[in-house]
């Protein structure tokens, strides 16, 4: 299955009073890697919502492995391991320079329009992010 895969360096903005990164940043982090994976498939987020497609989270689950700290270089891996015409699934890695896991989880998403219901993805966007994660 392909990912995609983004770097970072930790802000000190991202850090709680003990220096280690706070675990709400985790989410954002999640976010900019689904973000570039439907860049990278050839779907950007501004393109889908232009065409009327929503992608909202339903769900959202992150285990913490290891404390990532300031200035940490990290990589954030993104692959797509659900997808249905109804919904998909997310599979994130967040790991160090070193390859050690700092935290991995997951995003659930339904596709909706763009007054929030309930709808069935285009055959286009289904086709194009199946043959991608592939």
């Amino acid at each position: 299955m392909r990912s995609v895969e983004i770097a970072l360096r930790v802000r000190y903005a991202e850090t709680d009073q003990m220096g280690i990164v706070y675990h709400s940043h985790y989410a954002v982090w999640f976010e900019i890697g689904r973000t570039e994976f439907c860049r990278a498939a050839g779907y950007p987020y501004r393109d889908l919502e232009a065409a009327g497609i929503r992608i909202p989270v339903t769900g959202l689950e992150c285990k913490y492995r290891r404390p990532a700290r300031y200035d940490d270089a990290l990589r954030v891996r993104t692959q797509l391991p659900e997808l249905s015409a109804r919904g998909l699934t997310f599979a994130y890695e967040v790991v160090g320079e070193d390859e050690t896991l700092l935290a991995d989880g997951a995003t659930r998403h339904v596709f909706a329009d763009s007054d929030g219901r309930l709808r069935r993805a285009p055959a286009g966007v289904l086709d194009a992010l199946e043959r991608f994660r592939t």
